[in-house]
C-alpha cells in the first residue's frame, strides 16, 4: 500500500511555497508521491489569470526535476467547477488500495466545512494541514477536529511567505520574480508575457 499526497491549487503561478510544502509533507509523512493538480475553475477563488493549459505547463516545468512529484490534469479535463471530492473519488478508483493524503494550507482548512461534501472527503482521504500560524481556528472547525482529529494532521513547517498574487503583481510592475519560482517557470512567464 502506497501513501499518496494530493496538492491542488490554481498554481497561477506555481511557486517555491507550493513546492516546499509538497516536499516537506512528503518527507514528514513518508509519502511515496505527491500529485500536483491544477484547478480548472476553483469554486472559492477568482478566475485564474493564466489559462488552464498555461498553468498546467508551468506546473509540469516546476516538477520536472523531482521524481516524487507528478502533475495530473484530471481537473483540467473535467467539465465544470473543480471540486476536491470529485477529484478524490476519481483518484480512489485509480488507486483503490492506497492511502490518500490531501495537503491543505491552514487558510484553506479554516473554510473546509464550506466545501462540497467535507465529510465524504474524510472518508476518502486523510488531511495534512500546513500550519502557517495564521491565527486561531474557528469554533466550528474546533468541533469538527474533536470528532475527526484522528484523520487530520497539522504539520508545522518553515513557511515561505510567498503568494501567487504578489508574484503576479511583481511581474505586472516589472519587478524580478527570481528565487520565488523555479527558473523554468520564470522563463515561461517571461516568454508567454503572462501577468502583464
Amino acid at each position: 500500500m502506497k501513501k499518496l499526497g494530493i496538492l491542488g491549487g490554481t498554481f497561477d503561478p506555481i511557486h517555491y511555497g507550493h513546492l516546499w510544502f509538497a516536499e516537506f509533507a512528503r518527507e514528514s509523512f513518508s509519502l511515496d508521491k505527491v500529485f500536483l493538480i491544477p484547478n480548472k475553475m476553483p469554486p472559492h477563488r477568482d478566475v485564474p489569470n493564466a489559462s488552464p493549459k498555461q498553468r498546467y505547463e508551468m506546473t509540469l516545468l516546476a516538477a520536472i526535476d523531482n521524481p516524487y512529484l507528478e502533475v495530473l490534469p484530471i481537473e483540467l479535463e473535467r467539465e465544470g467547477l473543480s471540486y476536491t471530492i470529485d477529484t478524490l473519488r476519481e483518484l480512489k478508483k485509480i488507486y483503490p488500495n492506497d492511502e490518500l493524503y490531501l495537503l491543505l494550507g491552514k487558510d484553506a482548512f479554516c473554510d473546509f466545512l464550506k466545501w462540497k461534501s467535507p465529510y465524504e472527503i474524510l472518508e476518502v482521504a486523510k488531511i495534512i494541514v500546513g500550519n502557517r500560524k495564521e491565527g486561531d481556528l474557528n469554533d466550528s472547525i474546533k468541533s469538527f477536529l474533536e470528532e475527526y482529529g484522528n484523520k487530520i494532521f497539522f504539520l508545522d513547517f518553515p513557511y515561505f511567505p510567498i503568494s501567487a498574487r504578489e508574484i503576479r503583481e511583481r511581474v505586472e510592475n516589472g519587478l524580478s520574480i527570481k528565487y520565488l519560482v523555479p527558473k523554468l517557470v520564470e522563463e515561461y512567464i517571461i516568454k508567454n508575457r503572462l501577468y502583464k
